[in-house]
């Protein structure tokens, strides 16, 4: 197969397929034809990235799409071949059009005879993968490829003590089977800071369960229920969160983006995908991940807005930076045009320890019966001891001024570090978004370079980063990498931006400097 002409479509396209497809597109054309035989093996995932200037994740997804059609056969431990199958579905050209270069069925719009999309989980998995063979290959670089706090930043001393003082207070009744509602000391300690927050909260509205995705997961199983369709559509954030892109689409979700700018969701992008027939929406108020974009007061209500227009909408806002953050921009449950279709969502993971395990909710009393209801199906309830614990270092008087500290630190990085990269990218069309919260840098690299070669340099120079593909619904954007600033100290995040910054501008001087032949 002539890759070279494959290589040479990908970078003459201007939008509208994405690589994955083209990819697979042409591998289809070239079965079809008989220039690739039923048994002949393919190239492994990352020759072939490597021989089209591509990500891995994106041959990944093309042979994913083959393997789903029926074109190819993936065999553990020996390769990818085409498919015997492709005897008869190439053999027999009768319904194909005789000129090879428009060979699609007779009445077809496509190549495919369906449009299957990329196997679920493919994200979670190849930010992981591509972390761990970097980690590998490079044992002294600084790790900023993860969503992970600065374990030095979280306050230990103080959740020390507030699980010493559980412990020595839990009674042999603590230990029996419990339901998911909170206990009274953590709906004492959570209900004034949620108020202060702006979410609009009282006792009966709250549930607690093990975890944020545990919220987000559950919530879906309500809208299928409310829904009563084959099919659950979700709007989501594009950039956004890629574990939850993966569990959504594990359940069967369509997904459908909203574009995001410095302030987070765009109203009119929402709009827009909820005039499709949206069943649900999943937002973040603060620290959205991977830009960092909180919602102004403004941007909060202009959302509430337009939500207010489609009244079979459910809302789910995954506050996870709570505790962090310094905007104070309220939820959506506080509008009462909608706040009977709110899901809010406090995580403490990133403020208090990711191991802590531990979310609340606040919604009304429908949606807030519902989910009890979903999670007595689930695990049950949150552990009493977990929940006294947090209860506990809430109301320790020294929480406020440890999580300041932690807030100064991470904006300062962030700050510093974005400075950096804007600095030395900026000339060249490259940019970086720092937001306003959170832990990380949105890196947007010049025009014409590819992230996988960045990436590659940037672990060789001592930082490793994650690829900003994952964070899309689709494979194929190679513009995007994501910096972690908060997970290091100062010195380091200062070194891991400068590292990144030369690893991108020398790829934008090969690629200024390479001449075709």
């Amino acid at each position: 197969m002539d890759w070279a002409n494959v290589r040479e479509r990908l970078f003459k396209q201007n939008g509208g397929t994405a690589r994955y497809e083209v990819i697979a597109e042409e591998i289809t054309r070239d079965i079809t034809f008989g220039r690739l035989r039923p048994g002949e093996r393919l190239p492994t995932v990352r020759h072939l990235a490597s021989e089209l200037g591509v990500s891995a994740t994106t041959v990944a997804a093309a042979y994913n799409l083959l393997n789903q059609d029926r074109w190819i056969n993936s065999e553990v431990g020996r390769g990818t071949f085409v498919s015997s199958y492709m005897n008869d579905r190439s053999g027999n050209r009768s319904t194909m059009n005789s000129n090879e270069n428009n060979f699609l069925p007779s009445g077809s719009t496509s190549v495919f005879l369906t449009r299957t999309p990329p196997a679920p989980s493919w994200r979670r998995r190849a930010l992981m993968a591509s972390a761990a063979r970097l980690r590998a290959a490079h044992s002294n670089a600084f790790d900023c490829s993860t969503v992970r706090p600065d374990t030095s930043l979280l306050p230990l001393m103080i959740l020390q003590k507030a699980w010493q003082k559980a412990i020595d207070a839990t009674q042999h009744a603590d230990l029996q089977y419990a339901s998911p509602e909170p206990v009274a000391s953590l709906i004492r300690e959570i209900l004034p800071r949620l108020n202060g927050d702006g979410v609009a909260a009282q006792e009966t509205d709250l549930i607690v369960a093990s975890s944020a995705q545990q919220f987000m997961v559950l919530a879906m199983q309500i809208v299928a229920a409310l829904s009563g369709r084959p099919e659950i559509v979700v709007a989501v954030e594009e950039p956004g969160y890629p574990t939850i892109f993966d569990a959504y689409e594990r359940a069967g979700c369509k997904l459908v983006g909203v574009d995001v700018d410095e302030q987070g969701a765009l109203p009119q992008s929402l709009d827009a995908a909820l005039s499709e027939g949206i069943n649900a929406v999943l937002l973040t108020p603060r620290a959205h991940n991977p830009t960092g974009a909180s919602w102004s007061v403004d941007r909060m209500m202009a959302l509430a807005d337009v939500l207010a227009a489609y009244p079979g909408v459910i809302a789910i806002e995954d506050d996870h930076f709570a505790g962090a953050t310094a905007t104070r921009s309220g939820s959506l449950i506080s509008d009462r045009r909608i706040e009977d279709r709110v899901i809010y969502i406090r995580s403490f993971s990133k403020s208090m320890g990711p191991d802590l395990r531990i979310a609340v909710a606040v919604a009304r009393t429908r949606l807030r019966t519902l989910i009890a209801e979903a999670e007595s199906f689930a695990d049950g309830w949150c552990s009493h001891l977990t929940q006294r614990a947090l209860a506990n270092a809430l109301a320790d008087t020294e929480l406020d001024s440890v999580l300041a500290a932690a807030r100064s630190t991470y904006t300062e990085r962030r700050i510093c570090a974005s400075r950096v990269l804007q600095e030395s990218l900026g000339a060249r069309g490259g940019w970086a978004l720092s937001g306003t919260d959170g832990l990380n840098i949105w890196v947007h690299l010049p025009p014409g370079v590819d992230s996988v070669e960045v990436i590659e340099r940037a672990a060789a120079s001592g930082v490793i980063v994650a690829s900003g593909e994952p964070f899309f619904i689709r494979p194929g954007r190679s513009d995007v990498v994501r910096l972690n600033a908060g997970a290091v100290s100062a010195e380091r995040v200062m070194m891991a931006a400068k590292a990144l910054s030369t690893a991108a501008l020398t790829a934008v001087d090969i690629t200024c400097n390479t001449f075709p032949v």
